[in-house]
């Protein structure tokens, strides 16, 4: 049924109900280590050692859930600075334990749903997916032999600076409409509402979210997807569905063809026609945007750059390059953006005001973070960048 992309989906809400599945999303957020941190009930991963405890909060979300009693609790806020080293901070929303529980019901609900209308063009968020598969289709298509050249590097603006990401600004009703395209049953659609209208908490004053998915939450990545897929598809109706052999007579009129590469917000569109054709497709994707998702294109950094020249996707750095050997070729290497970041990220935790129990699990915890960083770059060019880091985490 799920392959019928016409079928809407009806009773669904007695599986969110199921005491197996409470218990699976209930180890799923307590494996994750957001739940050290507490909502606005208070409540940690801690609390969860106690059997009896856990129990009891099993059978009281499932009645509340049959009932139809539940309601999700607000976000707390909690800001904290930006990895840019500015000294700006950037807010948090930290959702109750609850609350994530059951928006990891609503994820293993509805993501095998959308998951058969997703195409192969968005990477972001979904099983078995990641930032290399962006970077494998810029290897294949910025090349000699297809020649997409050109790349339109897509920004997507926020509506105020205190909001940081364009997740933030995605239209409640756009989204029930997309999400009731294939959900009908009122009483999801009914918990799904409650929880974007759930609202931050700071300082003790609960803010209402008139916008934007749930911060913090574990279904928003999902929420987002099913918005932006929208893009997609207007990508796919113009140019996806696309045979080879028509691909080639569109390039012998004259005409470009593009792709699409997308993770989450951030997305890429390959041309491999002229620069005036390039932006051309930039000013429609700006329109669509706009006109159908209410979203909006910084255009000072939705930037149209020559591969040669390189440009920055998902923190890495792409550049075709001069042919070596005769072989042209494409190097990736770490963005200069993300090794500052590291850095800064390096001086703060380095800092003799912060506090550690002893210097080994200073060191221990310096070791997580450039594991971690050297992991994400270790399939592309980073040898050089390791070996510059290397030294000067020595001699900082």
């Amino acid at each position: 049924m799920a392959r019928s992309r016409g079928h809407r989906f009806h009773d669904l809400h007695h599986l969110i109900c199921r005491r197996d599945w409470v218990e699976f999303a209930l180890d799923a957020v307590l494996n994750n280590t957001g739940s050290r941190t507490a909502g606005v009930d208070g409540v940690t991963k801690k609390r969860f050692e106690e059997a009896e405890f856990r129990d009891t909060y099993v059978k009281k979300l499932l009645t509340n859930l049959k009932s139809n009693t539940y309601r999700p609790q607000p976000c707390r806020r909690r800001w904290i600075p930006k990895a840019n080293g500015s000294g700006d901070k950037r807010g948090l929303g930290i959702p109750t334990i609850q609350d994530r529980v059951v928006q990891m019901l609503l994820k293993m609900l509805l993501e095998p749903i959308f998951e058969s209308d997703f195409l192969d063009c968005s990477n972001g968020f979904r099983p078995g997916r990641r930032t290399m598969d962006c970077v494998d289709m810029c290897f294949k298509l910025i090349s000699s032999l297809h020649k997409y050249y050109w790349v339109i590097e897509g920004d997507i603006s926020k509506c105020t600076p205190s909001k940081g990401r364009p997740f933030d600004t995605i239209k409640h009703t756009t989204l029930i409409r997309l999400i009731e395209r294939r959900v009908d049953d009122h009483r999801i659609m009914a918990l799904i509402k409650y929880f974007l209208d759930a609202g931050v908490m700071e300082d003790g004053l609960v803010s209402p979210t008139t916008e934007g998915t749930p911060q913090g939450g574990v279904v928003s990545p999902l929420l987002a997807n099913i918005y932006l897929h929208e893009f997609d598809k207007w990508w796919w109706e113009r140019m996806g569905k696309l045979e080879g052999y028509q691909k080639g007579q569109r390039r012998r009129k004259g005409n470009a063809n593009y792709r699409l590469i997308r993770y989450a917000d951030d997305f890429v569109i390959l041309s491999n026609g002229t620069k005036e054709q390039a932006y051309a497709i930039r000013d429609e994707a700006q329109q669509f945007l706009k006109e159908n998702l209410q979203l909006e294109l910084n255009l000072d950094k939705t930037h149209v750059t020559h591969a040669t020249d390189g440009f920055d996707f998902l923190g890495f750095h792409i550049q075709y390059m001069e042919p070596l050997d005769n072989k042209p070729w494409l190097r990736v290497t770490p963005a200069d953006k993300t090794v500052e970041r590291l850095k800064n990220k390096v001086r703060e935790m380095t800092d003799r005001q912060q506090s550690y129990d002893t210097v080994l699990y200073k060191f221990m915890a310096l070791n997580r973070v450039l594991r971690g960083w050297i992991n994400y770059y270790r399939h592309v060019n980073a040898k050089r960048s390791a070996r510059k880091l290397d030294w000067w985490v020595k001699v900082s």
